[in-house]
């Protein structure tokens, strides 16, 4: 998409959900943009034949294939119908197609789908409320691990050309087994454990990376027992989206992630299972839940039942966010922190500044009041 498409795309989604904003303070203004306003908007959309956003259309392609029922493909009006649903949510709160069927919004009330986060949306108030130092600072992993090294517990370096390539050599010397990320990574794309056997091929493979990207190497993280349990080949975590706010630090629909047999990562973006835990006891509330929208009421490989287990040393996890998110020199309001527990105690994998709620889908629930109310300073 071009640049100016893009731009375009981008003020009439935030005009647009401005305008609801302010709509909904009332019941018959939001029934008037309900049943008047947003069709005529889907009416305008389809006859420009997508160019507000062309991968709309690309993902709408994918999804009659994916999320389309049967009889839906085959019958022209019902296809049309459940079409025009994922453009009103899109042009209303910005939700993709993928998030409209995980989020099950096809069977919700205009008035229900309000509760849910959208993705888009949320940057939407990140871009608003928060400040380019914690964008930075949290969304390179090199200056938040510099910010935050207290808390990782290991050691670290940054692939770069213009980095010393000795100071890889020495880390390899010491770790020959390492993680490598994207500096700017997410979701766990490109990750990978490396081991290196000499300092020959610790050069060159500095040179080999530093020519592509620049990375974060990483010690591996040892974790305890009773996170490996689950699955002994990936670090399982918790994600703790974590907001300062006036009356102090909330901690808004935190999960615990699990890899499946043989991976490396736990993301559920790839491959991995996740469940939502309640943020004042550490127990999980929900069944596990993949981003495809499969549900498991036990892990399928190591076979321990979600809900109800405890995550151990719960309080001094919530003590250690609290302490983190105060102390970063860009005071940033909100981090999705990712924790991983060692023999040694809890230990910080990363910050986010953009973390995703997909909590949402587990726990059948949203948090768009929540995130409002603490990160805006407003009543949604």
């Amino acid at each position: 998409m071009s640049t100016n498409k893009r731009h375009f795309r981008e003020r009439f989604l935030s005009a647009n959900r401005k305008m609801l904003q302010l709509l909904e303070k009332s019941k018959p203004t939001l029934a008037f943009y309900e049943h008047i306003i947003l069709p005529v908007e889907v009416f305008f959309f389809k006859a420009g034949n997508y160019k507000i956003s062309p991968t709309f259309r690309q993902e709408l392609i994918k999804a009659k294939e994916t999320f389309f029922t049967e009889e839906e493909k085959q019958n022209p009006r019902k296809s049309r119908k459940l079409e025009n649903q994922l453009i009103k949510s899109y042009i209303s709160q910005q939700f993709t197609i993928k998030e409209f069927f995980l989020y099950g919004l096809r069977d919700m009330k205009f008035k229900e789908k309000r509760t849910y986060l959208s993705d888009l949306e949320r940057k939407s108030m990140l871009d608003e409320v928060g400040n380019e130092a914690a964008d930075y600072e949290l969304t390179n992993k090199g200056k938040f691990y510099l910010a935050a090294k207290k808390y990782f517990k290991r050691e670290a370096c940054i692939i770069h050309p213009q980095n010393d390539i000795n100071i890889f050599v020495n880390f390899t010397s010491k770790h020959p087994t390492f993680i490598v990320k994207p500096i700017e990574g997410s979701t766990g794309h490109d990750a990978e454990i490396l081991t290196i056997s000499s300092p020959f091929e610790a050069r060159a493979l500095f040179v080999k990376l530093a020519s592509k990207n620049t990375w974060i190497a990483e010690e591996l993280i040892q974790q305890h027992p009773t996170m490996s349990m689950w699955n002994p080949t990936s670090v399982n975590t918790l994600r703790v989206p974590t907001i300062a706010t006036d009356d102090g630090i909330k901690i808004l629909q935190p999960f615990f992630r699990t890899g499946r047999k043989g991976a490396v990562i736990d993301n559920a973006g790839q491959g991995g299972i996740f469940a939502v835990f309640n943020p004042e006891t550490g127990i999980l509330t929900t069944d596990g839940v993949d981003e495809m929208g499969g549900r498991y009421e036990c892990h399928p490989d190591s076979h321990i039942k979600y809900k109800g287990w405890q995550i151990p040393y719960y309080q001094e996890m919530k003590d250690l966010a609290t302490e983190i998110i105060q102390m970063l020199p860009s005071r940033p309001k909100y981090v999705a922190f990712d924790f991983a527990l060692t023999p040694e105690g809890w230990v910080l994998v990363e910050g986010n500044y953009n973390g995703q709620f997909v909590g949402q889908i587990a726990e059948h629930k949203g948090v768009r009041k929540e995130f409002i109310e603490y990160y805006c300073n407003q009543r949604a």
